[in-house]
């Protein structure tokens, strides 16, 4: 799934990219691929700060607190690069 996930991102920033300029879709696409490389077992939906108002800390299998921050943090940080843009 990972892999079908970048793969269709990145075509739709190769697509989206051709002509004058990364538009704020392909921003947001670059953004979204990179996130999931960085977090390939996650499934994270098409919408961050959504995921993040629903997000239940401890939720996930196997991760302590210091790692549940980490990845919160990362999912924040991405979501801020995006409205930053």
């Amino acid at each position: 799934m990972r892999a079908r996930l970048l793969g269709m991102l990145r075509r739709q920033a190769r697509d989206k990219g051709r002509g004058t300029g990364a538009t704020p879709d392909v921003f947001e696409a670059r953004v979204y691929a990179e996130l999931a490389e960085e977090l390939p077992d996650e499934d994270l939906g098409e919408d961050l700060a959504d995921f993040l108002e629903h997000y239940e800390p401890g939720s996930r299998p196997g991760a302590d607190e210091e790692e549940d921050e980490e990845f919160v943090e990362t999912v924040r940080a991405a979501l801020e690069r995006i409205e930053r843009r």
